[in-house]
């Protein structure tokens, strides 16, 4: 896909060059209890990506969980758009068969709203067994409840009977991990979202959309990427990050987490993740890739000293590399 035909599926509206859309940068957010000040160091850092020129905050869900991690995405975005200027923000992603789809169509309608049209949405059929007994909800189901629920939110908006009109079509996006649930993503989405820690299964996810989806709309990549001037302190912070995301992932499948190996990662030197993220979008062509803002246990000063160089050298670069 040629960058000048995503111009119709540009997920923020900033990130142009010429009249074309370019390659697009975001942030996962990972807010987990930090004691006194919940989240208040990461509101933080997504005001500084806001002002560093980065096009979407993407926030996760997942409930019942030993480190508070954030369980109420919609909530969290109201905050964020009341706190930043031109970011969009979304979900990713939000485990749609937990939750009642109109009130989810309604809850985003709003956030359209008052964001000024800075929202999207990312859904997910979930995987968590139990989550979904926490919710009473059939997990056997997860697939019909997810491709029901983008339907209904879709008709939601359309029709303006049952809830706020939004300002313009909300995008959604649909993850998927397996054949059948990529399969199910690229039938129900504006969008795939497809998450992997690192690159080489990202390659591999993108090839399985290809096998299994004929014409794929657009791909968002979400993974870890890590910077810092010196790449063996750039292991150093990202590695106690990275096995505490691999071993939660695993502790979810019930299998044991990888080994972890510090050429897999997107972890080293500005101009090195550049280059390999050059490499990355040649083999995936995602339109948007978006990195954990801050890995688990890295610490603030970190974060923004890896974002700042994200924003200055690796993504200008990246950008400069796939126009060629």
């Amino acid at each position: 896909m040629e960058i000048a035909q995503v111009r119709h599926w540009t997920w923020a509206a900033g990130a142009r060059d010429g009249g074309w859309v370019t390659v697009e940068f975001g942030v996962l957010v990972d807010v987990r209890e930090e004691g006194a000040g919940y989240s208040a160091e990461r509101i933080e850092e997504v005001m500084l990506a806001d002002r560093l020129g980065f096009d979407g905050a993407w926030l996760s869900e997942h409930h019942l969980t030993p480190d508070g991690m954030l369980p109420s995405p919609l909530v969290m975005a109201g905050v964020l758009a009341g706190r930043t200027e031109r970011i969009r923000i979304g979900t990713n992603v939000l485990v749609l068969p937990l939750h009642h789809p109109l009130r989810v169509a309604e809850d985003v309608a709003v956030l359209d709203l008052v964001s000024g049209g800075r929202i999207a949405l990312g859904v997910g059929q979930g995987y968590a067994e139990r989550e979904f007994a926490a919710f009473g909800a059939d997990r056997r189901r997860r697939g019909v409840l997810l491709e029901d629920g983008v339907r209904r939110i879709r008709e939601a908006w359309s029709s303006g009977d049952v809830t706020p009109k939004p300002r313009a079509e909300i995008p959604i996006y649909a993850a998927g991990v397996t054949a059948a649930g990529l399969r199910r993503a690229a039938r129900v989405g504006d969008g795939v979202i497809i998450y992997c820690a690192t690159p080489a299964d990202l390659v591999a996810r993108r090839k399985l959309l290809d096998e299994v989806v004929d014409d794929p709309p657009p791909l968002i990549c979400t993974g870890i990427l890590h910077v810092d001037d010196d790449p063996d302190r750039a292991w150093a912070d990202a590695a106690p990050g990275i096995a505490y995301l691999e071993g939660e992932i695993a502790s979810y499948g019930g299998t044991e987490p990888p080994p972890l190996h510090r050429d897999d990662y997107l972890v080293g030197t500005p101009e090195d993740v550049a280059a390999r993220l050059i490499d990355l979008h040649a083999a995936t062509q995602f339109v948007h890739f978006a990195h954990w803002l801050r890995l688990p246990t890295l610490s603030h000063e970190a974060a923004v000293r890896s974002l700042e160089l994200v924003a200055r050298r690796v993504i200008p670069a990246v950008r400069a590399g796939v126009s060629r």
